[in-house]
This record gives C-alpha cells, structure tokens and sequence, in this order.
C-alpha cells in the first residue's frame, strides 16, 4: 500500500471514528429501549456473579505496598479502579467550590471557533491577518480535537481541564510507587501518596486550576510527566522526553526553558549508557520545537507569540521578584527549601559519590531556569499562579520523598512533617478566601487586594506577602481567583449568548467591538470584528507605547492612538456596559467593508513601522 491509500484508508478510520462517537449516545438509547425485562434481569445476574467474586478477591488482596498494585491481573485492575474512582470523585467535588471560566479561556475558545469554520487558528477572520494571541497553540489543538468529536467549550474545557488534573494525581501515584525509600516506609507506600493527596487537595491553586478553561492543567501535567521521564531508571526509554519537551514548548512560551534541558539530559543518558540509540533519536524529536517556532513565523509573521510581546515591558521586571516571592510565601515553599537543606546534607554524608547527583543537578537547574524566565523577562501573569501550579504537587512528592528517605523511620512521622508543613501553608492562602469568598459584584472585586497579615494568625513572613500581593495586584498581575470568577460572570450576564449573538448581525457586515477585556465578547459576538485593546489578539496595539514609565498595569497599559480604532468607521459600532447586569446592546446600522478594514490595518501598521521623527532639540540638529 503506498502513501496516499494509507493516508486515504486513515481518512476513512477518522470518519468512521467521528460518525460512532456522534451516533454513540442515541445508539446506546435505543438499545436501552429495546431491552426487556428478562434481558436486564439475565445481564444484572451475570455481571453480579462475576463482579462479586472479583471485588472479594480485589479487597481480600488489598495492599499497602504499591508495588502490589499492578494491572497485569483482573483483581490488580479492579483494585486499582475502585481506589481511584472515589479518589477522583472527592477531588472533583472539592474543585467544583473553586469552578470557574477566566475569560482568557474565552480568548482561546474564539480561535478555536474560527478554526472550525475553515478560518484556521486566528481571532478576527480575513481581511485581518493571524494574530498569535493565545496562550497555547497545543490547549487550540485539544480543544478542537474535542469539537470534532461533538464536544464544544466552555463544556469541553472543563472536561479537558478536569482529565489533565486527575492525571496530575495519576502521575503522583507513579511517583511514590517509584520511590527508593527504607523498606518498612515502602510497605506503606499507600499511605505516603495519601498523604501527598492531603497536600494537593488542600491547596487553592491545585482546585481552582481542576476548572479554568485554560491551558494550566495540561501544561502542568506535561510538566509533572516529564520530570517523571528526567529521573526514570535506565529501564525507560528516553525518547519520551524529547517528545514531552516539544509539547511543552507549543503549550506556552515559557515551555521552550525544557528543550534546551531535554538536550543536556539526552546527553547526560548518552554519556552513562541509557538507550544510546534512542538518545540520538531523541535529539533529532527535539527538531519539533524548530518547526513549531518556524510555523509560527509563517503563519503569524514571528517567533514570539504576540500576547508576550504586548506584555513584556523590559528585562529585570520588578514584578518577577514579587511574584515569585508572593508564591513562594503564600504556600510555604520555603518549608521544602529547608527539608532540601537537610535531605541533601544526608545524602552528600551517606552517598558522596551517588551518580543520581547528575540528574537532580539538572533537575534544580531547569526548574531555577525556569523561574528565571519570569524573575528576568516574562514577569508576572495576570491570572493568579497559573505558570507555577506545577510546582504544588511537584514540592509535595519530593517533599514526601526526602522526609520518607533519610530523615524519618515511619509512615507517622511523615504525617507529622506534612501536618507541619499546612500549619504554614495554609493560613495565608485560606484566609484569604473566608475573606473574599462573599463577594460577588466586579466593583467589590476589581483588583482585589484584601491584607491577611493580622487575621492569618501567626505565620511567617505575612506582612512581605501583604507587601508583594499590594504591588502586584494593584498593577494588574496576580489577580486572585475570585475576581477572575466574578468578571466573567458579570460579563456572560451582560453579554448575549452565544447563539443569540450569532444572530444580532452577518459576518459580512463587519460590527466592530473595542475593549479591554475582550474573552467573553469575543466569544459571544462570533460574527464581531473585535479590536482588543490590551494587545494580546491585536499587532497595532501591541506595537504601540506604554502609557506609564514607572509602573506596570496589565491589560491596560498600551497608549492606544484614538485614530487606530476611529479608523474603522468612526469607532465601535457595537455599544455595550460590560458590567451593567443588563443585556442591552446597541448595534450601528452602517457595516464596515473589508476594504476599509485591510485599509485601516496596512496605514496603521506602516505608521507604528516607521521611524520615529528625530527631536528639533536633538544635538545631532
């Protein structure tokens, strides 16, 4: 078969495929129907007769040593999917508290939306160019895979988000079973990753990234996979985690820090004998990441996504620092960074000449890298601490692991270590809630900076954390959970509904919206052209200066030319409060031409490319 049947006979498999799984629910309704009393008696009497047997030998086996917990037997199977369904569940309820839609996720579902319409990945449709505004060109992908099969955002985000975070949960099981520890710790392996379970559904971020509809819970689990392929033995293959950093690298602009780590990692394999071929391999899968960057190039005009370049202000940003301070108190990261002191004094004692010494001076080295990006060039990110979740359950299984290895006998005393551990982690981050928690307007919640340090009771450094919140939120980075919850629900009460505004006006006619915040309009208003004036979805606008010299206010700090926006027919011909609760909207009567559009486009982008006109008091006149 040559290239062209296989890649027809492909065609035909993914058709089929799309068919079944559209027919699929009304196929098995009337299946439902055609069944009879007889037939469900006879099919409930064979399923409890070999089900029963198989949950007793399941329960009657139960251990508390991982390495018993296989798949490879139907008890093993049985065990292992009656442990995690009601662990699931419990994290799925504890996360639906903290459910929310941020209207960045918004952003990406219009794109997606064009995407599906033969548009490609953009957010104004021709005469417009593409624009890279989104944050992940990999979560674009996922989400229309999923529209494929039937499932359309906000709906299949949040499926989306809730699979990769359980998966996060999944990963951190495989992580514990793994773990070099004293043998009577080991037998207990169970209770130890109960214990990293506490941690993680007990933290804030964790549960209110399970939602989101954003990116955060892929990339983290890509994350938490491929720190898992870094330290695997030299049983596993290598060529994984090549494959995970080109993920990595097409899910947010932060995840090229991985390639070049991947590379010294491949190396440090190929050096000790681990998979050597695989590892030559592995370097030629790193060439994704090249034709990712030069897919960007061609498609949207640059390497760097325009929504970090609307948003990078200069290098050494004062907002890195308090971002990263304000993670790093807010759950008591630094009690990790102590329990590394005294691990890593045990084990330089006990195993000076260890080889694994390699792989985690990597390892620290491509996590401080990571963060550097943000302390030296990216900054802050307006929603929350989104770039480190992944750090959550990453410090709690190394945590685990370093208590469990060297510093404790027992499974009780790490208990207790991880009992001390939330006695500091969680007075900040949860009084922070009881205090915002009822708050439900944007005028009680915009920039929502609420001090903690007098009613947190005693925890460290709570006064800098107040000190690093006060900077960052009041320049627009950091924003808290609640205030991303409440904007978007105010919006979706202002704005029409999807269906609704698909109807107000064609697509031809061109109704122009203009803002700041522009997530839920673009999502509600898919036949709008939409000019965001925050810059992340507009090259004009991110072009453009920054209003204030000393001080950062994300979203809303580019100076804006008045005449960019009146260009297009005199302005917006869509008027609506966004956060009037009250769905009244304006729509001009007058259309705007596709002319005029790619007229106003090309005048502006020459003005913002030409060189600015010398001073009369320059000394070179």
């Amino acid at each position: 078969m040559n290239v062209k049947d296989r890649f027809f006979a492909l065609k035909l498999k993914w058709t089929d495929f799309k068919i079944g799984a559209r027919n699929f629910p009304t196929g098995l309704v009337s299946k439902i129907k055609r069944l009879n009393t007889d037939e469900i008696r006879g099919g409930w009497r064979r399923f409890l007769s070999g089900a029963v047997p198989a949950f007793a030998r399941a329960v009657r086996g139960f251990s508390t040593d991982l390495n018993d917990w296989t798949g490879k037997t139907p008890a093993g199977k049985l065990r292992i999917v009656l442990f995690f369904i009601p662990l699931f569940l419990i994290f799925a309820i504890a996360g639906a508290f903290f459910s929310f839609c941020a209207n960045d996720a918004f952003v990406s579902f219009r794109y997606v939306a064009n995407a599906v319409d033969g548009f490609g990945f953009t957010y104004n449709v021709p005469p417009f160019e593409p624009v890279s505004g989104f944050t992940s060109y990999l979560w674009l992908i996922v989400l229309r895979a999923l529209w494929a099969v039937g499932l359309q955002p906000p709906f299949s985000a949040d499926v989306a988000t809730g699979l990769f975070s359980m998966a996060q949960v999944a990963i951190c099981f495989l992580f514990v079973r793994r773990m070099n520890v004293q043998p009577r710790i080991r037998r207990k392996g169970l209770y130890l990753f109960l214990i990293v379970c506490l941690i993680l559904i007990t933290n804030r971020t964790f549960l209110a990234f399970m939602t989101s509809g954003t990116e955060a819970a892929l990339y983290n689990f890509l994350v938490l996979w491929w720190t898992f392929e870094a330290t695997a033995d030299k049983k596993r293959t290598p060529l994984f985690l090549p494959v995970i950093a080109v993920l990595l690298a097409a899910c947010r602009a932060d995840g090229i820090v991985f390639v070049p780590a991947t590379a010294l990692f491949l190396l440090y394999f190929l050096f000790s004998g681990r998979g050597r071929i695989q590892c030559v391999v592995g370097f030629g899968a790193l060439y994704g990441a090249v034709l990712y960057y030069e897919m960007l190039k061609s498609v949207y005009g640059a390497y760097v996504l325009n929504g970090f370049k609307a948003n990078f202000y200069a290098p050494f940003p004062d907002l890195g620092r308090e971002y990263v301070i304000s993670f790093v108190l807010e759950y008591a990261l630094y009690f990790w960074i102590a329990v590394f002191v005294l691990w890593a004094g045990f084990k330089f004692c006990l195993q000076r000449h260890d080889g694994k010494f390699v792989q985690l001076f990597l390892l620290i080295a491509t996590f401080t890298a990571y963060v550097c990006f943000y302390l030296f060039a990216a900054g802050a990110d307006s929603l929350e601490y989104r770039p480190f979740g992944f750090f959550i359950p990453l410090c709690a299984v190394a945590g685990v692991k370093m208590i469990s290895e060297n510093i404790c006998g027992h499974v009780w005393s790490v208990f207790a270590w991880a009992c001390l551990y939330l006695f500091f982690a969680l007075p900040l981050p949860w009084t922070h809630f009881l205090m915002t928690d009822g708050l439900e307007t944007r005028r009680e919640t915009a920039f929502l900076y609420r001090p903690v340090a007098r009613k947190a009771g005693y925890v460290p450094f709570a006064e800098r954390f107040d000190k690093a919140q006060k900077k960052l939120i009041y320049q627009g980075a950091a924003l808290r959970h609640r205030e991303h919850k409440v904007l978007t629900r105010e919006q979706l009460k202002t704005f029409p509904t999807r269906e609704d505004g698909a109807h107000l006006f064609k697509r031809a006619d061109n109704r122009l919206f203009a803002g700041h915040l522009v997530g839920v309009a673009g999502w509600t208003l898919p036949n709008a052209v939409v000019i965001d004036l925050s810059g992340q979805n507009n090259k004009v606008v991110a072009e453009s200066p920054f209003k204030y010299h000393n001080r950062r206010l994300l979203g809303y700090e580019h100076n804006v030319s008045a005449g960019y926006v009146q260009c297009f027919n005199g302005g917006p011909g869509i008027s609506i409060d966004p956060f009037s609760g009250r769905r009244n909207i304006a729509v001009s009567r007058v259309p705007l031409t596709d002319g005029k559009i790619a007229g106003c486009e090309n005048f502006w982008k020459t003005q913002m490319n030409a060189p600015k006109p010398r001073s009369l008091r320059s000394k070179e006149l």
